[in-house]
């Protein structure tokens, strides 16, 4: 702290004699790094207040789009007439649409990215809702028990009104079953293909396997017109 007071001394002292151009040209020729660092660490610290104590963390819903061909994410048009018909108070907590997430576990390799990654941890945090994308893509995700058993539980009760649309697979831990179960609602004729052409060749949904807000995913799948 001494070798710091010495040397705003030496500076000022040094700058006594300028004009007020000529001191902030040579602040600005010796000290730019300087001035760089304090405005990154302000805006840093401005940035992580805000986010910390007045931004919404909270979800009414959040769903994810894998592969979409379209723009569904934030501001879209699917995610804005979702919001007006599900009556949700934004000021409350969020609603929200990613259809930035791309991957393909059909191929040896396919999920070795970020969006894959990102889009398991947001599942594995009780985050994510519900998640869209092609058949066989979601077919290998929910092999993995990713997706909610539409005939267990609550669930078999809750999305018993869509038991036709049902999409079926076999999961990898045979412990749980040795045949195949319900982990998908088959959208292929819905807005989403007809008239958002978000997939060329269908899609199926898939309620996360811990969804905090299965009532939010029936709310859209309603939205959609199934009901």
């Amino acid at each position: 702290m001494e070798r710091l007071r010495l040397l705003l001394l030496s500076e000022r002292e040094k700058l006594k004699g300028y004009s007020t151009g000529k001191k902030l040209s040579y602040i600005a020729e010796y000290y730019w790094l300087h001035l760089l660092l304090v405005m990154g660490m302000l805006f840093f610290t401005v940035y992580f207040v805000y986010h910390a104590f007045f931004t919404i963390r909270e979800n009414w819903f959040y769903i994810t789009f894998v592969n979409s061909m379209q723009d569904a994410g934030e501001g879209s048009a699917l995610q804005q007439g979702y919001i007006d018909y599900s009556g949700y108070d934004l000021s409350q907590k969020n609603v929200l649409f990613n259809s930035a997430c791309y991957f393909d576990a059909t191929r040896q390799g396919g999920t070795n990215n970020a969006y894959y990654q990102s889009f398991i941890a947001t599942i594995e945090a009780g985050a994510l809702d519900a998640a869209v994308m092609e058949k066989d893509n979601f077919i290998k995700v929910a092999e993995s028990g990713r997706f909610q058993d539409l005939s267990a539980g609550e669930a078999a009760e809750r999305f018993a009104f869509c038991r036709d649309r049902f999409v079926y697979c076999l999961p990898y831990d045979e412990t749980y079953s040795e045949t195949e179960i319900p982990v998908g609602i088959d959208l292929s004729d819905t807005a989403l293909v007809t008239e958002y052409g978000l997939y060329e060749d269908g899609c199926v949904l898939g309620v996360s396997a811990y969804s905090r807000h299965p009532e939010a995913v029936v709310l859209f799948l309603s939205y959609l017109g199934i009901d």
